[in-house]
């Protein structure tokens, strides 16, 4: 395999890993929305619940289920503190993946300017090459055409 092959395999090789680091982080991040809109219906459903459950009389019945209510309220109190640490691990997991990112298409880039570099040496050494070729040519010409005309002259 030739350098530039070689280094465009790797450059592909490095895309692909940023392409799918992007991915990981586009699902990461929709995971994050998903676990505070989770987060937000359990809060506002919370907010709501006290005044949906009613104010009954504390005696007899109404004492069952008061009681039925607190604990409703206190599993949904532990469901809220459930989701605030999901959402809290989606988002660690999001921002570790935005930096995977960052990371990526910083090899990504480094990777794309040694190309280039290497790119325009080639082109700086075929233009050398093309310059001797004229310049030996020329060089020739001069040494052959000034043989020719003593050969004429004589």
């Amino acid at each position: 395999m030739t350098p530039n092959t070689t280094l465009d395999l790797v450059i592909q090789i490095s895309t692909d890993r940023r392409n799918n680091a992007a991915l990981r982080l586009a699902g990461a991040r929709r995971q994050s929305e998903e676990a505070k809109c989770k987060l937000d219906m359990l809060s506002r459903y919370r907010l709501g619940y006290p005044a949906r459950s009613g104010d009954g009389d504390p005696s007899g019945t109404d004492q069952v289920r008061m009681a039925n209510v607190r604990a409703f309220l206190d599993k949904l109190e532990q469901a809220i503190v459930q989701q605030q640490r999901e959402l809290e691990a989606c988002e660690s997991y999001a921002n570790a993946c935005f930096f995977v990112l960052a990371a990526e298409e910083k090899k990504l880039k480094s990777l794309e300017i040694l190309r280039n570099h290497r790119v325009a040496e080639s082109v700086r050494a075929e233009k050398r090459r093309d310059q001797k070729r004229s310049d030996e040519s020329g060089s020739r010409m001069a040494r052959f055409g000034a043989a020719g005309l003593e050969l004429r002259s004589t």
